[in-house]
């Protein structure tokens, strides 16, 4: 569980293997280790098998999971529906994918209304289908992710961040610049607050925010003052030679 380990494909792998061997034995003596400990080991080895891609493994990790976490705690559980969560990653086709998630979604919402991963399911829904070109529909989920973590992790995690960060990338692709804005703005002014102004999340928002002034806004003056403000901040913490500086001054290159 060490970070070390974690940061390691190899050794996360192997770490979780380890561990695996070791809850299956101590169930199988009939010590303090239950089939539900086990089931959480399971799906651990299948995210580790997912970091080193060895898909069939992570797969059947996932499934295993998936069929032992229902047997156990039904159908609707929030350990049930994460294992399924995951089983719906390895599907082949996206509209496979979509489909299981909209069945996902519809049981979460009302089995699971205050759990996460309820709202992970509505945000990659939205993810999906803003991919596919349907707006509308992506626009209804990106805003029941963003409702739903809003109340369940807070205004400052992480992922509503995200969720933020989609929804104005949403709206940029609907062309509603507006809109989009005022969503990177929020994110930003929460972002500084709690990452600090030289996170590679708060730079990635400014560089969203001067896209959206160039692109839909027309306004280049302000374009020019958020890339020059990421630029002399990725040159001051990655280095002029950081791909991400040089990502950074390209794209004002662009605008000149």
């Amino acid at each position: 569980t060490s970070e070390e380990c974690f940061n390691d494909p190899d050794l996360h792998l192997e770490a979780m293997k380890g561990l695996m061997q070791v809850l299956e034995k101590r169930h199988a003596e009939g010590k303090p280790t239950t089939e539900e400990d086990v089931l959480d080991g399971v799906l651990a080895l299948g995210m580790a098998h997912s970091r080193m891609q060895e898909w069939d493994e992570c797969k059947a990790c996932y499934k295993r999971a998936k069929e032992g976490f229902v047997r156990l705690l039904g159908e609707d559980s929030a350990k049930s529906v994460n294992a399924a969560y995951s089983v719906v990653s390895q599907l082949p086709s996206d509209d496979e994918e979509i489909a299981e998630l909209r069945r996902l979604w519809e049981m979460a919402k009302v089995s699971l209304p205050e759990e996460a991963i309820t709202y992970l399911i509505a945000n990659q829904l939205g993810s999906k289908l803003d991919d596919q070109g349907k707006y509308e529909e992506a626009k209804v989920f990106h805003l029941a992710a963003l409702e739903g973590r809003t109340r369940v992790l807070g205004d400052e995690h992480k992922k509503t961040l995200g969720s933020l960060n989609n929804m104005g990338n949403l709206l940029h692709n609907m062309e509603d610049y507006e809109g989009a804005l005022g969503y990177y703005q929020q994110a930003l002014r929460v972002k500084e607050k709690t990452l600090g102004k030289t996170h590679p999340d708060t730079l990635m928002t400014i560089m969203n925010m001067a896209l959206t002034y160039v692109d839909g806004l027309k306004d280049f003056a302000k374009a020019e003052e958020m890339y020059r403000q990421a630029l002399d901040v990725y040159e001051k913490s990655l280095g002029k030679e950081h791909e991400d500086t040089k990502r950074c001054a390209k794209n004002l290159a662009i605008l000149y």
